[in-house]
């Protein structure tokens, strides 16, 4: 699925204030080292999602407005570790969400756990950008209770769980001020149709140095899959999740 315009725009605008904030401190940055260096982030998300998932045939429709985020707020954790030397790197991100919402077409509720684990390898492009390359295993696993009988009868309950792979590619731009503050942004594209047909992210954070190799991680992360059991369908799962983060960065 290609991300609908509201979502294109939003994208848009947050690299462009990105490379903005990274491009002048860029300049500045000497060039990357033969040390090791280790990075750990551990966060906290306050996850809502929106779009559509299937159980066995019978789809689930929900269409959460900004608005509506927080009512439907539930949790998750991640966790970010990054292991680089020179201009090349490897690094895990790992994401789990507690998913809940009403659906609206027909009238559900709906309970879901996705897992997102992803590991890559990363080249340093320059002073200001680093790619990434790698395999994100997808896992959902959840249930649709139904409230009325419009398409099947009132209380009944599908559940389904399942995995994919997503081979993914993604790019991070990073200011690296010696100041107090510092601003990311991380991007990605994958699927291809290999799992999903087709998956994006877009990560952004402002980072807040508290003391020595610790900082303090703000930001909002969006991650949209577009995924079908290809055995007719059985199981889809079309969704954006979305949500808040908090977290702590330790560098080694």
């Amino acid at each position: 699925m290609i991300p609908c315009v509201k979502h294109l725009g939003t994208v848009a605008a947050t690299l462009a204030v990105c490379v903005t904030l990274v491009t002048p401190a860029a300049a500045q940055q000497p060039a990357a080292d033969d040390a090791w260096h280790v990075t750990i982030e551990p966060y906290l998300m306050g996850a809502a999602m929106s779009g559509t998932t299937g159980v066995r045939g019978v789809e689930a429709e929900v269409d959460m407005s900004a608005s509506d985020i927080f009512s439907n707020l539930e949790f998750g954790a991640m966790g970010i570790v990054a292991a680089r030397k020179g201009n090349w790197g490897v690094g895990t991100d790992l994401v789990w969400m507690n998913l809940g919402a009403t659906a609206d077409r027909p009238a559900a509720d709906l309970d879901f756990n996705q897992a997102a684990f992803a590991f890559y390898g990363l080249r340093r492009l320059n002073d200001a950008a680093e790619a990434t390359f790698g395999m994100r295993a997808n896992g959902v696993d959840g249930s649709i209770a139904f409230k009325d009988q419009s398409v099947v009868p009132a209380g009944t309950t599908l559940s389904q769980s399942k995995w994919w792979f997503d081979p993914i590619v993604g790019l991070r731009l990073h200011s690296n001020s010696p100041g107090r503050f510092n601003a990311a942004v991380y991007g990605e594209v994958g699927g291809f149709g290999v799992g999903s047909d087709f998956t994006w992210q877009i990560f952004p954070v402002v980072s807040v140095r508290l003391a020595g190799r610790t900082s303090l991680d703000l930001g909002y992360r969006w991650l949209d899959v577009n995924y079908a059991d290809g055995e007719g369908a059985e199981f889809t799962w079309d969704m954006l999740s979305q949500g808040p983060v908090l977290g702590f960065k330790f560098q080694f």
